[in-house]
């Protein structure tokens, strides 16, 4: 996870909505040196605390994750591709039925 992206975006929706740090601090129930440290990339938000965040932001929390979920997936995804490409040819059409049943 980039903690520094993360803090930027938290940053920039904070100040779009005009909340200093202390503000939002108070609203989720933080600290706001926690804030600025979550800022500065030097700390992470528990999934709690992300979900106050998102919520106090009035954004997603994929959002401020960035693309953090979209790298896991398309990783997966790789992996995943090159397990089917070894896999002998009587498999791959198993696995083929299986998902056309869905």
């Amino acid at each position: 996870m980039d903690k520094k992206s993360i803090g930027k975006r938290m940053q920039k929706y904070r100040e779009l909505l005009g909340y200093s740090q202390e503000s939002l601090a108070e609203t989720i129930g933080c600290s706001t040196i926690f804030i600025s440290y979550m800022e500065r990339g030097e700390k992470s938000p528990s999934l709690d605390t992300l979900i106050k965040l998102a919520n106090a932001l009035e954004v997603s929390a994929d959002l401020l994750l960035g693309g953090e979920l979209f790298s896991y997936n398309t990783a997966r995804l790789s992996h995943i591709e090159k397990h089917l490409q070894i896999l002998p040819p009587q498999g791959q059409e198993k696995l083929r039925e299986r998902f056309d049943e869905k």
